[in-house]
Protein backbone atom coordinates (compact mmCIF):
# COMPACT_ATOMS: atom_id res chain seq x y z
CA UNK A 1 0.00 0.00 0.00
CA UNK A 2 2.75 2.39 0.93
CA UNK A 3 4.58 1.49 -2.28
CA UNK A 4 1.52 2.35 -4.40
CA UNK A 5 1.05 5.72 -2.61
CA UNK A 6 4.66 6.58 -3.22
CA UNK A 7 4.30 5.83 -6.92
CA UNK A 8 1.21 8.07 -7.13
CA UNK A 9 3.05 11.02 -5.59
CA UNK A 10 5.96 10.48 -7.95
CA UNK A 11 3.58 10.59 -10.92
CA UNK A 12 1.90 13.78 -9.62
CA UNK A 13 5.29 15.42 -9.13
CA UNK A 14 6.38 14.54 -12.63
CA UNK A 15 3.16 15.96 -14.04
CA UNK A 16 3.60 19.22 -12.08
CA UNK A 17 7.21 19.62 -13.18
CA UNK A 18 6.31 18.91 -16.78
CA UNK A 19 3.37 21.31 -16.73
CA UNK A 20 5.40 24.08 -15.16
CA UNK A 21 8.19 23.61 -17.68
CA UNK A 22 5.71 23.63 -20.54
CA UNK A 23 4.01 26.82 -19.22
CA UNK A 24 7.29 28.73 -18.90
CA UNK A 25 8.47 27.53 -22.31
CA UNK A 26 5.27 28.60 -24.06
CA UNK A 27 4.75 31.90 -22.17
CA UNK A 28 5.64 34.93 -24.34
CA UNK A 29 8.84 36.69 -23.24
CA UNK A 30 8.48 39.85 -21.17
CA UNK A 31 8.65 43.10 -23.12
CA UNK A 32 11.63 45.29 -22.35
CA UNK A 33 10.63 48.46 -24.19
CA UNK A 34 7.65 50.75 -24.59
CA UNK A 35 7.21 51.51 -28.28
CA UNK A 36 5.19 53.80 -30.50
CA UNK A 37 4.31 53.30 -34.14
CA UNK A 38 5.74 55.79 -36.62
CA UNK A 39 2.81 57.70 -38.13
CA UNK A 40 2.03 60.51 -40.51
CA UNK A 41 0.77 63.72 -38.97
CA UNK A 42 1.07 67.51 -39.05
CA UNK A 43 3.98 69.04 -37.15
CA UNK A 44 3.72 72.75 -36.33
CA UNK A 45 5.61 75.43 -34.43
CA UNK A 46 3.60 78.23 -32.86
CA UNK A 47 4.00 81.48 -30.96
CA UNK A 48 1.37 81.64 -28.22
CA UNK A 49 0.29 85.03 -26.84
CA UNK A 50 -2.73 86.42 -25.05
CA UNK A 51 -4.83 89.15 -26.57
CA UNK A 52 -7.96 91.28 -26.34
CA UNK A 53 -10.77 91.70 -28.82
CA UNK A 54 -10.80 95.37 -29.85
CA UNK A 55 -12.28 97.46 -32.68
CA UNK A 56 -10.09 97.80 -35.75
CA UNK A 57 -9.96 101.55 -35.08
CA UNK A 58 -10.25 102.94 -31.57
CA UNK A 59 -8.72 105.47 -29.19
CA UNK A 60 -8.11 104.98 -25.49
CA UNK A 61 -8.73 108.02 -23.30
CA UNK A 62 -6.51 109.21 -20.43
CA UNK A 63 -5.46 112.42 -18.75
CA UNK A 64 -1.97 113.82 -19.17
CA UNK A 65 -1.98 115.35 -15.70
CA UNK A 66 -3.21 114.59 -12.19
CA UNK A 67 -6.22 116.23 -10.57
CA UNK A 68 -9.80 115.98 -9.39
CA UNK A 69 -12.32 115.13 -12.10
CA UNK A 70 -14.58 118.17 -12.44
CA UNK A 71 -16.89 117.14 -15.28
CA UNK A 72 -17.73 114.01 -17.26
CA UNK A 73 -19.58 115.22 -20.32
CA UNK A 74 -20.55 111.94 -22.03
CA UNK A 75 -21.98 108.54 -21.16
CA UNK A 76 -21.19 105.06 -22.38
CA UNK A 77 -22.85 104.46 -25.73
CA UNK A 78 -22.83 108.13 -26.77
CA UNK A 79 -21.74 109.08 -30.28
CA UNK A 80 -18.93 111.65 -30.25
CA UNK A 81 -17.05 113.70 -32.82
CA UNK A 82 -13.32 114.25 -33.12
CA UNK A 83 -12.34 117.15 -30.85
CA UNK A 84 -15.35 116.78 -28.56
CA UNK A 85 -14.54 117.16 -24.85
CA UNK A 86 -15.05 113.95 -22.90
CA UNK A 87 -14.01 114.95 -19.36
CA UNK A 88 -12.18 117.74 -17.54
CA UNK A 89 -10.11 118.11 -14.37
CA UNK A 90 -10.56 120.88 -11.82
CA UNK A 91 -8.47 123.89 -12.88
CA UNK A 92 -9.02 126.27 -9.96
CA UNK A 93 -5.45 125.91 -8.63
CA UNK A 94 -3.89 126.22 -12.07
CA UNK A 95 -5.98 129.27 -12.93
CA UNK A 96 -4.91 130.95 -9.70
CA UNK A 97 -1.29 130.20 -10.59
CA UNK A 98 -1.88 131.56 -14.09
CA UNK A 99 -3.26 134.82 -12.68
CA UNK A 100 -0.13 135.24 -10.54
CA UNK A 101 2.08 134.34 -13.49
CA UNK A 102 0.43 136.99 -15.67
CA UNK A 103 1.01 139.58 -12.94
CA UNK A 104 4.67 138.55 -12.68
CA UNK A 105 4.96 138.83 -16.47
CA UNK A 106 3.50 142.34 -16.40
CA UNK A 107 6.04 143.39 -13.76
CA UNK A 108 8.94 141.88 -15.71
CA UNK A 109 7.84 143.53 -18.96
CA UNK A 110 7.47 146.91 -17.24
CA UNK A 111 10.89 146.63 -15.57
CA UNK A 112 12.52 145.85 -18.89
CA UNK A 113 10.62 148.70 -20.60
CA UNK A 114 11.74 151.20 -17.95
CA UNK A 115 15.32 149.99 -18.21
CA UNK A 116 15.26 150.44 -21.97
CA UNK A 117 13.93 153.98 -21.59
CA UNK A 118 16.93 154.70 -19.40
CA UNK A 119 15.39 157.09 -16.89
CA UNK A 120 18.03 156.22 -14.29
CA UNK A 121 20.81 154.72 -16.39
CA UNK A 122 20.72 154.65 -20.20
CA UNK A 123 20.20 151.11 -21.62
CA UNK A 124 23.42 151.32 -23.60
CA UNK A 125 25.42 152.07 -20.47
CA UNK A 126 24.13 149.04 -18.56
CA UNK A 127 26.58 146.17 -18.32
CA UNK A 128 25.87 143.37 -20.84
CA UNK A 129 25.00 140.94 -18.05
CA UNK A 130 22.50 143.43 -16.60
CA UNK A 131 20.74 143.84 -19.94
CA UNK A 132 20.70 140.05 -20.38
CA UNK A 133 19.22 139.62 -16.88
CA UNK A 134 16.36 141.98 -17.74
CA UNK A 135 15.59 140.08 -20.93
CA UNK A 136 15.80 136.70 -19.19
CA UNK A 137 13.46 137.81 -16.41
CA UNK A 138 10.83 138.78 -18.99
CA UNK A 139 11.29 135.58 -21.00
CA UNK A 140 11.08 133.38 -17.91
CA UNK A 141 7.87 135.07 -16.81
CA UNK A 142 6.43 134.66 -20.31
CA UNK A 143 7.43 130.96 -20.37
CA UNK A 144 5.72 130.37 -17.03
CA UNK A 145 2.49 131.79 -18.45
CA UNK A 146 2.78 129.49 -21.49
CA UNK A 147 3.43 126.44 -19.28
CA UNK A 148 0.40 127.05 -17.08
CA UNK A 149 -1.82 127.73 -20.08
CA UNK A 150 -0.70 124.41 -21.59
CA UNK A 151 -1.38 122.57 -18.32
CA UNK A 152 -4.89 124.03 -18.19
CA UNK A 153 -5.53 122.95 -21.77
CA UNK A 154 -4.36 119.43 -20.90
CA UNK A 155 -6.95 119.10 -18.14
CA UNK A 156 -9.52 118.43 -20.86
CA UNK A 157 -9.61 115.08 -22.64
CA UNK A 158 -11.04 115.22 -26.15
CA UNK A 159 -11.93 112.42 -28.52
CA UNK A 160 -9.35 112.14 -31.32
CA UNK A 161 -11.80 110.33 -33.64
CA UNK A 162 -15.47 110.10 -34.51
CA UNK A 163 -17.03 107.08 -32.87
CA UNK A 164 -18.96 105.57 -29.97
CA UNK A 165 -17.95 105.69 -26.30
CA UNK A 166 -17.65 101.95 -25.57
CA UNK A 167 -15.82 102.22 -22.25
CA UNK A 168 -16.08 104.85 -19.54
CA UNK A 169 -14.82 104.19 -16.04
CA UNK A 170 -14.59 107.56 -14.31
CA UNK A 171 -16.83 109.72 -12.13
CA UNK A 172 -16.92 113.35 -11.12
CA UNK A 173 -15.02 113.93 -7.89
CA UNK A 174 -12.61 111.04 -8.44
CA UNK A 175 -8.88 111.55 -8.93
CA UNK A 176 -7.73 111.45 -12.53
CA UNK A 177 -4.27 109.94 -12.96
CA UNK A 178 -1.83 110.76 -15.73
CA UNK A 179 -1.67 107.99 -18.32
CA UNK A 180 -4.36 105.85 -16.67
CA UNK A 181 -6.88 104.78 -19.33
CA UNK A 182 -10.44 105.53 -18.22
CA UNK A 183 -12.36 105.22 -21.47
CA UNK A 184 -12.40 104.24 -25.12
CA UNK A 185 -13.95 105.61 -28.29
CA UNK A 186 -14.50 102.93 -30.93
CA UNK A 187 -15.12 103.38 -34.63
CA UNK A 188 -17.09 100.70 -36.44
CA UNK A 189 -18.08 97.15 -35.50
CA UNK A 190 -15.12 95.36 -37.12
CA UNK A 191 -13.32 93.59 -34.26
CA UNK A 192 -9.71 92.37 -34.28
CA UNK A 193 -7.47 90.66 -31.74
CA UNK A 194 -4.70 92.82 -30.33
CA UNK A 195 -1.72 91.16 -28.63
CA UNK A 196 1.64 92.23 -27.28
CA UNK A 197 4.30 89.88 -28.62
CA UNK A 198 7.62 89.70 -26.68
CA UNK A 199 10.71 90.79 -28.61
CA UNK A 200 12.08 87.23 -28.39
CA UNK A 201 9.21 86.00 -30.59
CA UNK A 202 8.43 88.95 -32.84
CA UNK A 203 10.96 87.94 -35.52
CA UNK A 204 9.07 84.65 -35.96
CA UNK A 205 5.89 86.45 -37.00
CA UNK A 206 4.99 88.06 -40.29
CA UNK A 207 1.82 89.39 -41.87
CA UNK A 208 -0.28 86.59 -43.35
CA UNK A 209 0.61 83.83 -40.89
CA UNK A 210 -2.26 81.60 -39.82
CA UNK A 211 -3.38 81.44 -36.20
CA UNK A 212 -5.88 79.61 -34.04
CA UNK A 213 -7.75 81.44 -31.31
CA UNK A 214 -9.57 80.33 -28.17
CA UNK A 215 -11.56 82.73 -25.99
CA UNK A 216 -11.70 82.57 -22.20
CA UNK A 217 -15.48 83.04 -22.40
CA UNK A 218 -15.97 79.88 -24.50
CA UNK A 219 -14.90 76.26 -24.24
CA UNK A 220 -11.54 75.01 -25.48
CA UNK A 221 -13.39 73.22 -28.29
CA UNK A 222 -14.52 76.59 -29.72
CA UNK A 223 -11.50 77.25 -31.93
CA UNK A 224 -11.48 80.24 -34.28
CA UNK A 225 -9.25 80.78 -37.28
CA UNK A 226 -7.37 84.06 -37.66
CA UNK A 227 -4.41 85.60 -39.45
CA UNK A 228 -1.73 88.16 -38.62
CA UNK A 229 -2.58 91.35 -40.52
CA UNK A 230 -0.57 94.09 -38.78
CA UNK A 231 2.64 94.30 -36.73
CA UNK A 232 3.57 97.71 -35.35
CA UNK A 233 7.17 98.62 -36.28
CA UNK A 234 7.98 100.33 -32.99
CA UNK A 235 8.10 98.63 -29.62
CA UNK A 236 6.29 99.40 -26.40
CA UNK A 237 7.85 98.97 -22.96
CA UNK A 238 5.71 98.05 -19.95
CA UNK A 239 7.49 97.38 -16.65
CA UNK A 240 10.82 96.93 -18.50
CA UNK A 241 9.31 94.31 -20.84
CA UNK A 242 9.72 95.07 -24.54
CA UNK A 243 6.91 93.95 -26.82
CA UNK A 244 5.33 94.71 -30.18
CA UNK A 245 1.62 95.26 -30.72
CA UNK A 246 0.39 92.66 -33.21
CA UNK A 247 -3.14 92.45 -34.59
CA UNK A 248 -4.97 89.34 -35.77
CA UNK A 249 -7.94 89.40 -38.15
CA UNK A 250 -10.60 86.80 -37.34
CA UNK A 251 -11.63 84.60 -40.27
CA UNK A 252 -14.44 82.92 -38.32
CA UNK A 253 -17.18 85.10 -36.86
CA UNK A 254 -19.63 84.44 -34.07
CA UNK A 255 -22.49 86.58 -32.70
CA UNK A 256 -21.26 85.82 -29.16
CA UNK A 257 -18.05 87.80 -29.69
CA UNK A 258 -17.84 91.04 -27.71
CA UNK A 259 -15.33 93.85 -27.48
CA UNK A 260 -12.93 93.36 -24.57
CA UNK A 261 -13.01 89.53 -24.56
CA UNK A 262 -9.71 87.88 -23.63
CA UNK A 263 -8.20 85.26 -25.92
CA UNK A 264 -5.17 83.08 -26.53
CA UNK A 265 -3.67 83.34 -30.02
CA UNK A 266 -1.48 80.55 -31.38
CA UNK A 267 0.25 81.87 -34.49
CA UNK A 268 1.58 79.06 -36.68
CA UNK A 269 5.13 80.07 -37.62
CA UNK A 270 6.10 76.82 -39.38
CA UNK A 271 4.17 73.72 -40.43
CA UNK A 272 4.88 70.38 -42.13
CA UNK A 273 1.80 68.42 -43.17
CA UNK A 274 1.41 64.66 -43.74
CA UNK A 275 4.96 63.86 -42.62
CA UNK A 276 6.43 60.99 -40.61
CA UNK A 277 6.94 61.97 -36.99
CA UNK A 278 8.12 60.45 -33.72
CA UNK A 279 8.03 61.69 -30.10
CA UNK A 280 10.93 63.84 -28.90
CA UNK A 281 11.75 61.26 -26.23
CA UNK A 282 12.46 58.61 -28.89
CA UNK A 283 15.37 60.59 -30.33
CA UNK A 284 18.95 60.68 -29.08
CA UNK A 285 21.70 62.87 -30.47
CA UNK A 286 25.37 62.08 -30.68
CA UNK A 287 28.21 63.68 -32.60
CA UNK A 288 25.89 65.97 -34.55
CA UNK A 289 23.72 63.03 -35.67
CA UNK A 290 20.28 61.81 -34.58
CA UNK A 291 19.33 58.22 -33.75
CA UNK A 292 16.28 56.20 -32.72
CA UNK A 293 15.97 52.64 -31.44
CA UNK A 294 13.64 50.53 -33.59
CA UNK A 295 11.91 47.59 -31.92
CA UNK A 296 9.27 45.55 -33.79
CA UNK A 297 8.38 43.42 -30.77
CA UNK A 298 9.34 45.46 -27.69
CA UNK A 299 11.98 42.85 -26.82
CA UNK A 300 14.91 43.45 -29.11
CA UNK A 301 15.96 46.80 -30.59
CA UNK A 302 18.27 48.14 -33.24
CA UNK A 303 19.76 51.59 -33.42
CA UNK A 304 19.05 53.53 -36.59
CA UNK A 305 20.28 56.93 -37.80
CA UNK A 306 17.57 59.37 -38.91
CA UNK A 307 17.39 62.79 -40.53
CA UNK A 308 15.13 65.14 -38.59
CA UNK A 309 13.02 68.06 -39.73
CA UNK A 310 10.66 70.43 -37.94
CA UNK A 311 10.31 70.24 -34.17
CA UNK A 312 6.68 70.75 -33.21
CA UNK A 313 5.02 72.15 -30.10
CA UNK A 314 3.05 68.98 -29.34
CA UNK A 315 6.04 66.79 -28.46
CA UNK A 316 6.55 65.43 -31.99
CA UNK A 317 9.44 65.86 -34.41
CA UNK A 318 9.46 65.34 -38.16
CA UNK A 319 11.57 62.49 -39.58
CA UNK A 320 12.72 63.15 -43.15
CA UNK A 321 14.50 59.85 -43.70
CA UNK A 322 15.54 56.67 -41.89
CA UNK A 323 12.10 55.38 -40.89
CA UNK A 324 8.90 54.08 -42.49
CA UNK A 325 5.29 53.90 -41.33
CA UNK A 326 5.68 50.22 -40.46
CA UNK A 327 8.41 50.91 -37.86
CA UNK A 328 8.00 51.03 -34.10
CA UNK A 329 10.40 53.24 -32.12
CA UNK A 330 11.42 52.82 -28.50
CA UNK A 331 10.11 55.60 -26.27
CA UNK A 332 11.10 54.17 -22.86
CA UNK A 333 12.31 51.09 -21.05
CA UNK A 334 9.75 48.97 -19.19
CA UNK A 335 10.28 49.28 -15.47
Amino acid sequence: MKKKTKIVWIVILVILIGGTTAWFSTRPPKKLYETEKVSRTTVAQTVSVTGELVPREYADLSFTGVGTVEKVLVSRGDAVKAGQVIATLDTSVLRSQLTNANLALSVAVENERLARRGRVTPWEKLAPEEREAKRLATEQARQQVRTLATQIAQTSVVSPIDGIVTKLDIREGETGLAGSVFGRVSKGDDLVLESRVPEADITKLKVGLEATVTFDAFTKDDIFRAGVYEIEPSSTVVQDVVSYVTRFKLIDTDPRLREGMSATNDAITAKSENVLAVPFRAVTREGGKAFVDVSPDGISSKRREVVLGLEGDEGMIEVKSGLSESDYVVTAKVK
